[in-house]
């Protein structure tokens, strides 16, 4: 009875165990980071079996292979002192164990680096079985009718180890005597045996192609890499080594009279498997990137480790418990189908599982995944086993399957209808359109709704509770000279200057010389002194036109603006990220500061001295520091997202909470916020990466930036462009207004005279590619997904979608497919640059083809406009062909996180398409604007060219960067609280 109840104790403890670890595993910090949670697993689980353990060592007896003494410990004369417990039991282990414990110590270190190898190329693992008549995931590599089948998840094929266990047991031959066989045995049954393992093998491929068919593919593509091969591999021989480790600790369990001598055994295995896992990882120390990793663990990391290892400690051990009294598979069994189960539970609340069930195959599957381990348990007769008489009852996780396994279905499929959702409607949702142009429509009408100066200031003070800047209205008068659309909401600039006003003026000012005194961290300077502008001496060649342009812009409304100097990011990536805490700090004092200013009743003009003015040495050749700003750290190469998009996110975000560290695969409900149906309905939140921790790796400045110089103090960095959660200042692009990309109006074409077809060229600018981390960037994914745009747009819209090489780009169109009303024209073009040299031959493999393939050659950046669809997306930071995509007619999709001075006046779905960054929506809207929605489309780009024409000019940039100026010049005024236009 006593035992009866240490086996039920031991499954609760791990189907809890398996339970929890799996609600986690892809939110965890700790399964990123396998040698941590390895050791750390390992060495809670043996120091915790050791404790327990360690009495019997105090009987010195026990040990027959050692020398005795009368003393109670065992003496060196030799050293003239005795030996400690602890090196009594070293000695111990040393002597008595078998080859099967090193063999259990290789197989435990080895699954650890295999686990560590996959998981940083988990996008090449093996999916799920399918057998498919046409590739039905986005981004998939898969072809149609591919029979393809895997070892599951990344959690190592563990549906498929009671099947190999048994296997095992089949080639062995010799099964194991269980303490509670004393009756007498009988033959094999084959029969019964060849039941176990083909409902072994259905199990499994309906368990594992559930999870494959549940989850949101990223597009990660899978290099033709060496380790990327093997990464199939890698997953079969983890999957065998997991058979080894629980077949041999089983041995090791029930083949030892002494129960409390096989329990050290045990621990010493553990403890000496996290000691080689941690020498194994001190090489990795002497790298800048892999020490970060290592070490600096911030609070997620650190929770998710203590209560996985926690969890996973407990099972462990509970396991090892039952391998000494139940056989292997009924142990295996009982962690897989519990993990299983929970997982299919998640994907009930998220609404997955009613879309799979509504297929044949998924309901097939579903109702084998539920029974399957039942059935499993009621034929788990070990080979060979003696069997029970006729009158004996069956043991108690046997005879109760039927009951456990109807309940379980009935669970699911009672919470399948009341909570199952399918998340994305089969027809387009085109009532987003509706209210976006609504929505666009009201701020367009409010943007613009002062008609004299009197107005502007009085819904200035409306708007943001403080008086307009002095000198309001020589802006005011420029701004009507040029028809801007758009008076009275510039939000944009307010929002950025927010936390500016929580800091003094003089810490300000002296942060700006800062910048300009080490202009080798890519800074250019730029001071406005009596209506003049001038520029810093420092500037690289290769960057100083980009200030050449901004004085340009600056130079017709220089007159009125106070004297100031402004220190420009001459680098695309933004700079300034600031702690949720901190900002929230400055924004406090902002807001105090504003009142201040709000509660004056008599104003004055700018100052026309500051009480500590700032050195303009930085005008001088050859007097800047060569040395780099220690504020500022170098993150090339490395990700950044948990350092510096994590803390400037509040306490209670997604991206605080947990880490979703899977590549392959996206977080189901992470894009919800700013997603209906399936389609970006909040272009704004979807910058914002607070809620969507799964893009840390689908972003190339996320993981791994060519360039990142990047401070967590508030500086004032003037940026073309930024992310959501950093804090630069945006300002009016160089490269637009010098026209670096442009649309040539006598070049442009009628949307009836343009190709039906989906076009992009460009280059891999999007972060620097190193040891793979290319394989989900942006842009490699869009070009991937573009190369199996037929399988993909046939399953994702009702539309029929044609791809063409990039070879037929030039075709006429009459030798077009008629019955395709889009075609797909993508590709790079171009040498392979930000690259290391394994992973330049690796994307030259993957997207030209062989080593001595020639790249295809750019195109007339004009070509673009024979075209109706025009994919704009991220590169090292903003794309500047936007603007021209706007101007030419064509509709312009938009994938992009990065940000710029004009968000607020270009409207999703009224000016462009918005797309999700991990482009899951992509054919489906390319199809429904490609096809039944031909005419929004055309309506769409229409508008767009209007207002990029009405909104979007160089006077734009002007009036945008004049009122940037203006309210400025206020902030780094010392008596800012007292500024303000008196009419």
């Amino acid at each position: 009875m006593a035992q009866l109840q240490n086996v039920v104790l031991s499954f609760f403890i791990l189907g809890v165990s398996s339970a929890f670890l799996t609600s986690r595993y892809y939110q965890s910090a700790a399964f990123e980071r396998p040698f941590h949670f390895s050791i750390l697993t390992l060495l809670l689980a043996g120091l915790a079996i050791a404790a327990w353990a360690r009495p019997i060592y105090r009987q010195v007896s026990r040990f027959e292979s050692l020398p005795t003494t009368n003393s109670t410990t065992w003496s060196r004369p030799w050293l003239g002192g005795r030996l400690s417990h602890l090196e009594i039991a070293a000695r111990s282990v040393a002597q008595s164990q078998s080859p099967s414990w090193f063999l259990l110590l290789f197989c435990i270190v080895g699954r650890t680096i295999l686990y560590w190898r996959t998981i940083q190329t988990i996008h090449c693992s093996w999916d799920g079985l399918q057998v498919r008549l046409n590739a039905t995931r986005s981004g998939s590599n898969c072809r149609p009718s591919v029979f393809r089948l895997s070892m599951g998840r990344i959690s190592q094929g563990q549906t498929f180890l009671p099947l190999v266990l048994r296997v095992v047991e089949i080639l062995e031959m010799r099964p194991l005597v269980l303490p509670s066989n004393t009756y007498e045995t009988t033959s094999h049954n084959k029969s019964l045996i060849a039941l176990y393992v083909v409902t072994a093998s259905v199990w499994g491929i309906a368990a594992t192609d559930i999870l494959f068919m549940t989850e949101h593919l990223t597009g990660a593509i899978c290099a033709p890499g060496a380790w990327e091969r093997l990464i199939p591999l890698a997953q079969l021989v983890t999957l065998g080594c997991d058979a080894l480790i629980i077949t041999l600790v089983s041995r090791l369990r029930q083949g030892r009279e002494d129960k409390k001598r096989s329990w050290w055994s045990v621990a010493s295995l553990l403890l000496v498997s996290a000691g080689i896992l941690l020498l194994l990882s001190l090489p990795s120390f002497f790298s800048r990137q892999n020490f970060r990793w290592n070490m600096y663990l911030d609070s997620v990391t650190v929770r998710d480790l203590a209560l996985d290892s926690i969890a996973a400690a407990a099972g462990l051990i509970a396991g090892t418990y039952l391998l000494g009294a139940l056989h292997p598979t009924t142990v295996a069994l009982a962690a897989g189908a519990t993990s299983v189960f929970v997982y299919m539970e998640g994907r009930i609340f998220d609404g997955t599982m009613n879309r799979i069930c509504s297929s044949a195959w998924g309901l097939i599957a579903s109702v084998v995944v539920v029974f399957g381990p039942g059935v499993l348990l009621h034929h788990a007769k070990p080979l060979g086993r003696p069997q029970p008489p006729s009158d004996r009852p069956r043991p108690f996780y046997r005879s109760k399957f039927f009951v456990l396994a109807g309940l379980t279905a009935l669970l699911l499929t009672f919470q399948a209808i009341l909570w199952g959702d399918s998340r994305t409607s089969p027809n387009f949702p085109t009532y987003v359109l509706y209210e976006a142009r609504a929505m666009s429509e009201n701020w367009i009408s409010k943007a613009k709704q002062s008609n004299t100066l009197d107005e502007a200031v009085l819904e200035y003070r409306t708007r943001y509770g403080v008086p307009p800047p002095p000198d309001f209205d020589k802006w005011y008068r420029f701004a009507v000279l040029v028809d801007s659309p758009i008076i009275d909401d510039f939000g944009q600039i307010h929002s950025d200057f927010l936390p500016f006003w929580g800091t003094l003026p003089v810490v300000i000012r002296q942060r700006t010389a800062h910048l300009l005194e080490h202009p080798i961290n890519s800074f250019g300077g730029l001071t406005i002194e009596d209506g003049k502008v001038e520029l810093s001496a420092h500037v690289h060649g290769t960057h100083k036109w980009m200030l050449d342009e901004m004085k340009e812009m600056i130079e017709p409304f220089a007159k009125w603006l106070p004297d100031m100097q402004l220190a420009f990011n001459l680098d695309d990536e933004c700079r300034v990220s600031v702690p949720f805490d901190l900002l929230q700090a400055y924004e406090n004092e902002a807001l105090k500061s504003r009142a201040r200013l709000a509660s004056k009743s008599a104003f004055f003009g700018f100052s026309k001295g500051q009480s500590l003015p700032v050195s303009k040495e930085f005008l001088v050749q050859g007097t800047a520091s060569e040395k780099t700003s220690p504020w500022f750290q170098n993150w090339s190469k490395a990700p950044i997202f948990y350092e510096w998009i994590s803390s400037t996110c509040p306490p209670d975000s997604p991206v605080r909470q947990f880490h979703w560290w899977n590549r392959k695969a996206d977080c189901p409900t992470c894009s919800d916020p700013h997603m209906t149906d399936g389609v970006v309905s909040d272009w704004k939140l979807s910058g914002d990466l607070c809620h969507q921790p799964d893009l840390a790796y689908l972003h190339g400045f996320l993981s791994s930036p060519s360039i990142a110089a990047v401070s967590h103090t508030l500086f004032p960095v003037f940026s073309q462009s930024r992310m959501h959660n950093f804090n630069d200042i945006l300002h009016p692009s160089p490269w637009s207004w010098r026209d670096e990309v442009s649309f040539e109006k006598e070049k442009g074409i009628a949307w009836n005279e343009k190709l039906k077809s989906v076009f992009w060229r460009g280059a891999a600018s999007d972060g620097y590619a190193v040891t793979g981390s290319w394989q989900t960037f942006l842009r490699a994914r869009f070009v991937n997904m573009a190369t199996h745009a037929d399988a993909v747009l046939r399953s994702k819209s009702r539309s029929l979608l044609h791809y063409i090489s990039p070879s037929r780009s030039q075709l006429p169109r009459s030798s077009q497919n008629p019955a395709s009303p889009v075609e797909v024209n993508v590709t790079f073009v171009g040498e392979w640059h930000r690259c290391d040299t394994r992973d330049c031959a690796l994307e030259k493999t993957q997207f030209y083809g062989p080593a001595s393939a020639e790249p295809p050659p750019s195109v007339d950046f004009q070509e673009h406009w024979r075209h109706r669809h025009l994919v704009d997306l991220d590169g090292a930071a903003f794309s500047a062909r936007f603007l021209p995509f706007l101007r030419s007619g064509s509709l312009p999709y938009r994938a992009a996180l990065f940000r710029t001075w004009w968000e607020e006046r270009v409207h999703a779905w009224r000016h462009f398409v918005p797309l999700d960054v991990r482009l899951g929506d992509l054919w489906r809207v390319v199809g429904y604007f490609g096809g039944e929605g031909d005419q929004e489309a055309e309506k769409i780009a229409r508008e767009g060219r209007e207002w990029a024409e009405k909104a979007l000019r160089k006077e734009d940039m002007q009036v945008y960067m004049f009122r940037l100026l203006l309210e400025w010049g206020r902030i780094v005024d010392d008596r800012r609280e007292e500024l303000g236009y008196v009419s």
